[in-house]
């Protein structure tokens, strides 16, 4: 594969680019592309070029035959995938088939400076999930987001006018509004297809603390997430979906409760917990248990013994 990147600044420069016709307007675009549209073009940059842009770039379409990819990983493309790519992302296609017709929306941030859309595009993990965490929609998921696309497109075509913005920001916001709902759905779905996300996160831990003949780092979200195959994006939105407690909060809880378990089944003094926790600075530790329980682990300790 080819390391040549072709970036655009501006959504013109792409349209340009790739031998579209220019937006109505310069910082927001959407595109229908029919069928038989597709069936005629030919491919618009060499193979294996790697795109990307200054701006957010969303795709609904059916790839049936070639490859997608984002850097160098492989895309996860089925039956009505929608693609979503935040600014300066890349992907490049290999002998890219699509069946039926294809939409996209392209978005500059310039466009939402200041407007509650920008926090929304903040908060949308997907644009920053990995290749095989496409959002797949069912046919009348993927119904509701044409229809979207097209008053989206009616607005653009039209005259420019006080009100345009107001009403293009709305409509945007309502498509990754829905975006978020069917990712939830993806959420429990692939759920009961892989199993519950924080059973495998503790299991994961578990394995992680059960060799106690040799020193263990504190557990690490990025190698964990491999491991289960996610990203961390994708594996926290799972998590707050399921728990309401995001990867990394998951797994400090998982530490608070192991650490509180080793402070009351020995007599390891605080340092020797710490160490076998991974916590290579006592001090450290015991600042983060304060802060998650209230007590220090002497104190914690203590309270308990008394208890009992």
């Amino acid at each position: 594969m080819t390391n040549s990147v072709l970036h655009f600044e501006h959504i013109s420069d792409y349209l340009t680019s790739a031998g579209f016709a220019a937006s109505n307007h310069p910082l927001v675009a959407v595109m229908k592309l029919s069928a038989l549209q597709l069936s005629k073009r030919t491919p618009s940059f060499d193979k294996g070029v790697q795109l990307s842009g200054g701006f957010y770039y969303l795709a609904l379409k059916r790839v049936i035959k070639g490859q997608l990819f984002y850097g160098r990983t492989e895309y996860d493309c089925q039956t009505g995938t929608l693609i979503a790519m935040a600014p300066n992302q890349a992907m490049s296609t290999y002998d890219v088939t699509i069946e039926g017709d294809a939409y996209v929306l392209m978005l500059h941030p310039d466009y939402v400076r200041g407007h509650p859309l920008e926090l929304l595009l903040n908060e949308c993990g997907f644009f920053h999930y990995q290749v095989n965490e496409a959002l797949h929609v069912s046919p009348s998921e993927q119904a509701i987001l044409q229809q979207l696309f097209n008053a989206l497109e009616h607005e653009l075509q039209g005259g420019y006018d006080n009100t345009s913005r107001a009403i293009i920001l709305s409509q945007i916001m309502a498509f990754m509004h829905y975006c978020q709902r069917f990712y939830r759905r993806q959420f429990i779905q692939r759920s009961e297809l892989q199993g519950d996300w924080h059973s495998r996160l503790v299991s994961l831990l578990d394995v992680h603390y059960s060799n106690k003949n040799q020193y263990v780092e504190l557990p690490d979200l990025q190698h964990l997430c491999r491991q289960m195959q996610v990203s961390a994006r994708y594996l926290t939105d799972a998590l707050k979906e399921q728990t309401g407690q995001s990867a990394k909060a998951c797994i400090q809880n998982y530490l608070i409760n192991k650490a509180k378990s080793l402070l009351l089944a020995s007599n390891q003094s605080i340092s020797e917990v710490a160490y076998e926790l991974g916590y290579e600075d006592a001090g450290y530790f015991t600042r983060i248990f304060k802060s998650k329980t209230g007590k220090t682990p002497k104190q914690f300790r203590e309270s308990m013994r008394f208890r009992h």
